[in-house]
């Protein structure tokens, strides 16, 4: 036993710097081998019932072959003695009346099933199979390739070897016609002809038999083999594959049926009634069911969807390329749509071309059911191009819908579409007028939004100024240029009819900020309305438009009343004062400049020119009926202070003439007392003169007058 070095004396007599690197080492050394131990008993503990299951088995495993040792020992012992005994020239069959072992060769005979055949028949059985072994041998190679030819259809099917595979499945139909349907006929027709068959021939059966299984079991195997090749042509199908590639595919599959065919055909005579002819057109319909469905799987795979990991993942690379992030990213959208689209195209177009020329020679009219095959492949190319079409609309219109925010992309979109549809209308399947309901909308939406983001602001504008209650940003500098002699605009009511017809912004509106951006917003949309001029859409963006205005003047008219209301705090007076110019302005001037620019975004240049024409005529009518009606009202101010005037002094005359009228009947009263007063004293006179001469006395007169009291005549 070796002893341990640090335990000899002449560990001592080592220097120090080397027994303490030898001493070092040793004990890693050992705790190196602790370690091992620890984990070995670690792993054994861990893998206990592994260990405890594996010596079961082996224990198991022992148990059972030797039963079967014991068994094959109990079977074979019999058939042992049989043949020693037949071996043996010095046995015969009378030796089989003793009486010492009568009974164990009656249990041999038992077990065997008949008596022990001498050595000379034995003997010839025997040599005859070792000639059929033999022969078997002999033809070794042969059956080899028999039973390796699934093997060599799999590696053909695996190499997209299509000629050899097909080949080997050709060659499995001709392996089952020769052994297997030849053998179940002779073996039916012997059952028919002779019932009592002796025991050779029953022998040759069950070899036949056997040889058949063998047969099948090859056969089976091909056939599962020919299952695969379909799957993998198929497969094939859903992947790029150019047009002769697509061409030998279909070509292979059209094999394959036709050995489908021959294998039914061989299997006639137990179905007589089996027509082959719309077996052959249900094969060629599935054919072009599989292929459709092969290449939609194709089309799905190549169109990106938008919005997905991959397009999210494009589109933050571009949007993190630039400064102008959200725009970046909408272009990239926009590209991945356009794109789609341009892909689903080709595709598109490019499978039903390949179907048109793969598929149109079983289109060809014949007086049998060919006729049916024409008319039923068409309405399956129909059916599958209204159903791609239809897809195509609905993921187009969502994408739109989602991701489309500018006009120059959405006609971007409409032309690739437009274009798609015109190249599917070569093969009659034009889908132009379907392009109009999804992109009418999403125009008419985009107009819609910038009109109403400019009425909001202006909403929002007038309320902060009526919170704040300052009129500041309420009012601007209006610059008039082309002023004529009597200070007015030289066109009419803010109109100008220019050579390039297109109306000209009133400058008067730059007195009121709000509404000139108001009118920015209005013209912002229209200039998006240019760049994809949609016929279909002017309906929607006309009643848009009346919306609009109605909601505007709504919108003016309620800042109108809140700013009159009593308590305004602020500059009430210049808010009230812009807020009815405002509106003025909005209905005698804005209005009639976003129907006339309307009409000339919208093509209508001639109309648009002459209702504003009409608009100018009407207006200035206005503005002169107005003066005209205000001249009459200061005339007619001015007829009436006339005519109080007037009436004022002919009453003042009138009364003049009633004073004067009085005075001179005062006048003439006093004249005629003056008067009677003289004649009554010249009457006296005379009197006195008369009684002086002794004249006779005067008569005296009865006029009334003479004796009137008049009250006025009194003094």
């Amino acid at each position: 036993m070796a002893t341990d070095p640090l335990d000899t004396p002449t560990a001592t007599a080592i220097p120090s710097s080397s027994s303490a690197y030898e001493a070092d080492e040793r004990i890693a050394a050992r705790h190196a081998v602790s370690l091992a131990d620890e984990k070995w008993r670690t792993l054994c503990t861990q893998h206990a019932s592994t260990f405890v299951a594996a010596e079961r088995r082996s224990v198991a495993i022992q148990k059972s072959l030797q039963e079967l040792l014991v068994t094959i020992e109990v079977e074979t012992k019999p058939s042992v003695k049989k043949v020693g005994r037949a071996l043996d020239p010095n046995y015969s069959g009378e030796d089989d009346d003793n009486g010492g072992e009568g009974k164990d060769d009656d249990d041999e005979e038992g077990e065997d099933g008949g008596p022990i055949q001498p050595a000379s028949a034995l003997l010839a059985d025997l040599a005859e199979k070792h000639r059929l072994r033999r022969r078997t041998l002999m033809q070794h190679s042969s059956l080899l390739e028999l039973l390796e030819l699934p093997s060599l259809m799999d590696a053909c099917v695996r190499s997209s070897l299509y000629e050899d595979a097909l080949s080997i499945a050709g060659f499995a139909n001709t392996l089952e016609r020769r052994h297997l349907m030849e053998g179940g006929n002779s073996s039916s027709s012997g059952k028919v002809s002779d019932e009592n068959v002796d025991g050779k021939n029953q022998s040759d059966q069950s070899q036949w038999n056997k040889k058949g299984d063998v047969v099948a079991g090859v056969v089976s195997e091909i056939r599962r083999r020919e299952a695969d090749l379909r799957r993998m042509l198929i497969h094939r199908l859903r992947q790029d594959v150019t047009m002769p590639q697509c061409l030998e595919v279909v070509t292979a599959l059209r094999r394959l049926n036709g050995v489908e065919l021959e294998r039914r055909n061989n299997s006639k005579s137990s179905r007589a009634d089996h027509d082959l002819e719309g077996v052959h057109a249900a094969m060629e319909m599935r054919l072009q069911v599989d292929f459709l469905e092969a290449r939609d799987c194709w089309i799905e795979g190549g169109v990106t969807k938008i919005g997905s990991a991959q397009a999210a993942a494009v589109a933050a690379a571009s949007s993190s390329s630039g400064d102008k992030g959200s725009s970046s990213g909408t272009s990239a959208q926009a590209e991945q749509i356009l794109d789609g689209v341009e892909r689903y195209r080709t595709r598109c177009f490019e499978i039903v071309t390949q179907f048109l020329a793969i598929f149109r020679g079983s289109f060809a009219p014949s007086p049998s059911s060919s006729s049916n095959n024409h008319d039923h492949s068409f309405s399956l190319l129909s059916m599958w191009t209204a159903r791609r079409i239809q897809t195509f609309l609905t993921t187009l219109s969502s994408n739109i819908v989602t991701h489309v925010n500018d006009t120059a992309t959405l006609r971007d979109a409409l032309d690739a579409a437009s274009f798609f549809a015109s190249s599917m209308g070569r093969v009659g399947a034009d889908f132009q007028p379907m392009l109009a309901p999804i992109f009418e909308p999403r125009l008419t939406e985009m107009i819609v939004g910038h009109w109403h983001d400019g009425l909001n602001g202006m909403i929002e504008t007038l309320k902060a100024c009526r919170d704040a209650g300052i009129a500041g940003p309420l009012f601007g500098t209006e610059t008039n240029s082309n002023k004529d002699g009597t200070g007015r605009s030289g066109n009419l009511d803010g109109f100008e009819i220019q050579s390039s017809r297109t109306p000209a912004p009133p400058r008067k509106l730059l007195a009121l900020p709000p509404l000139a951006r108001f009118l920015n917003a209005y013209l912002g949309g229209l200039n998006e309305l240019r760049r994809c001029l949609l016929p279909g859409a002017f309906p929607a963006i006309r009643s848009a438009q009346s919306t609009l205005v109605a909601d505007a003047k709504m919108a003016l008219q309620a800042n109108e009343r809140a700013v009159l209301t009593p308590g305004l705090r602020g500059e009430a007076t210049r808010l009230r004062e812009v807020a009815s110019k405002m509106k003025s302005e909005f209905d005698n001037c804005l209005e009639p400049y976003m129907t006339g620019c309307l009409e000339v975004a919208l093509g209508n240049v001639d109309y648009a020119m002459e209702q504003a024409k009409v608009a100018a005529l009407a207006a200035e009518k206005v503005r002169l009926a107005a003066e005209k009606a205000k001249a009459e009202e200061e005339a007619l101010a001015k007829a009436k202070a006339d005519a109080i005037e007037k009436a004022k002094s002919e009453a003042e005359a009138l009364e003049k003439a009633k004073a004067d009228a009085i005075e001179k009947a005062k006048a003439d009263a006093l004249e005629k007392e003056t008067a009677e007063r003289i004649a009554e004293e010249t009457l006296q006179d005379q009197l006195g003169q008369s009684d002086t001469g002794s004249s006779p006395e005067p008569e005296l007169t009865e006029d009334p007058e003479f004796f009137d009291d008049d009250d006025d005549d009194m003094y």
